[in-house]
């Protein structure tokens, strides 16, 4: 495959169209197959895709590449491929015996041709999901990759070689993400920025074109008294070691009780210098994100917060950042005001569980929210009560990677989920069949007592 030129991207997707129209519903074997080939060019590449992360990043970790990025691609693929015959058999349901003896059900068929709009921090995971999930659907896809990944770009048109037909790539900056997101999909899938993921909803809305959108935001940790503190603060300095803390679930702040603060922030000091010995880390994926970063923490410190540093900041470069500490930072900074995405940790104090949801409230609504406590009422009140894409209580991260658990934003996090067979389902349309015989004599009774249907149902659902 080869990238396609921005005046011929309206072309391309004319060409999928037609190919969708020519088999608008694809066997479950074939399914399969086209499954079977993505997977077996991912394995077959696998060397190839983390020497190209090494070069796209300014550094990257075969851990971060292997078991963060190619082992989840491969186990949803998997995962896909087991459950799809029972996705995509019919969902019986009931017609009520107003309708008797008419059948109803529903079929899930594809969309047609779905766009997916893939981001830079997980390029194989995030780029390759999305689209094993749509070809499982019945799909076609077109799929953007990150301007930012040239190597691994290089590597994913040769490993959907075998979905030539089912899949064309299309490369370049924003100019062409911008006219990506404009076209008349039947489904667009963007994964990125809040920012960014408003202007790819407003363009997808002139075509009225259904959006999954997998945003990031700032997603919280909240630490109550009687929590772990060692287990708590060993999962902050995995989150923020794993891809240099450029995941859209890795902890944006900590929310820590007031009355164990100074001691959680002494033993995460302890930590993070523990951490700045590690030599295998992934870096800041260019310098450009990794002077924002530090723009982020400037802008904090000029307004009252304590930067804590293992190494002095103006000595920082992408390849090397290490993990810092934000304390007490105002929530009028910029570095509560924006997603952080990367090796910062915010950590600041809060009176109890009810303070610490006000904070996180006044902030947007999360991706992910990290409980670490010891009790069952605060599980209880989170659960039920605070706005999140997803839960999770005393670990980190890991819910990403679970096959049978959906994953999606809600409000400024996103809309719509995928993973499992939610992710089947949005991608595709479960249409609705309504099914009667040949017979006239219902059509007869409407025809001629139409007055006493009236009275009868007016009788039986209005007293």
């Amino acid at each position: 495959m080869t990238a396609v030129l921005n005046n011929s991207i309206g072309d391309k997707l004319a060409t999928l169209k037609a190919a969708y129209l020519a088999t608008p519903y694809p066997s479950v074997d074939a399914r399969k197959q086209l499954l079977k080939n993505l997977s077996a060019a991912i394995i077959e590449s696998k060397s190839r895709l983390v020497d190209a992360a090494k070069a796209d990043f300014s550094t990257r970790s075969d851990y971060d590449s292997l078991v963060a990025d190619i082992i989840p691609t491969i186990s949803h693929i998997k995962y896909i491929s087991k459950h799809l015959d029972s996705w995509m058999k019919p969902h019986s349901r009931s017609a009520g015996w107003q309708f008797l003896p008419s059948k109803v059900w529903i079929e899930y068929v594809p969309k047609g041709v779905v766009g997916v709009i893939a981001p830079w921090n997980y390029p194989i995971q995030l780029a390759l999901v999305p689209l094993a999930t749509a070809i499982a659907a019945g799909n076609k896809v077109m799929l953007k990759l990150s301007e930012l990944t040239p190597a691994i770009n290089q590597v994913i048109k040769d490993v959907l070689a075998p979905l030539e037909g089912d899949c064309i790539v299309i490369e370049g900056d924003a100019n062409v993400a911008s006219e990506f997101s404009q076209l008349a999909f039947d489904h667009l899938f963007f994964t990125g920025s809040t920012h960014i993921g408003k202007q790819v909803y407003a363009a997808a809305a002139q075509n009225l074109v259904p959006v999954t959108l997998e945003l990031g935001g700032k997603s919280p940790m909240l630490v109550l008294d009687d929590a772990n503190q060692n287990k708590a603060i060993l999962d902050i300095i995995h989150a923020k070691t794993m891809n240099a803390g450029q995941i859209c679930v890795a902890p944006d702040y900590v929310l820590v009780n007031e009355s164990i603060f100074d001691e959680f922030i002494e033993k995460l000091k302890s930590r993070v210098r523990e951490s700045s010995q590690s030599k295998d880390c992934t870096g800041i994926i260019n310098q450009h994100h990794a002077n924002r970063l530090l723009s982020l923490m400037n802008d904090a410190q000029s307004q009252g917060a304590e930067v804590y540093s293992s190494k002095p900041l103006e000595s920082l470069t992408a390849k090397e950042f290490g993990i810092h500490i934000v304390i007490e930072p105002s929530l009028k900074s910029r570095i509560m005001q924006e997603e952080v995405f990367g090796p910062i940790v915010n950590v600041l104090k809060v009176q109890d569980l009810e303070h610490a949801k006000s904070v996180v409230q006044s902030l947007g609504t999360p991706l992910a929210c990290y409980l670490y406590t010891n009790s069952k009422e605060p599980e209880a009140v989170l659960r039920r009560s605070l706005q999140a894409g997803s839960l999770c209580i005393n670990d980190m991260l890991l819910h990403v990677a679970v096959v049978d658990l959906p994953f999606g934003g809600l409000g400024s996090s996103g809309m719509g989920q995928y993973h499992a067979k939610e992710g089947f389902m949005a991608l595709s349309h479960g249409k609705s069949i309504f099914k009667s015989s040949d017979k006239m004599w219902r059509s007869q009774l409407f025809d001629r007592y139409s007055h006493i249907i009236k009275h009868v149902l007016t009788w039986l659902y209005l007293r």
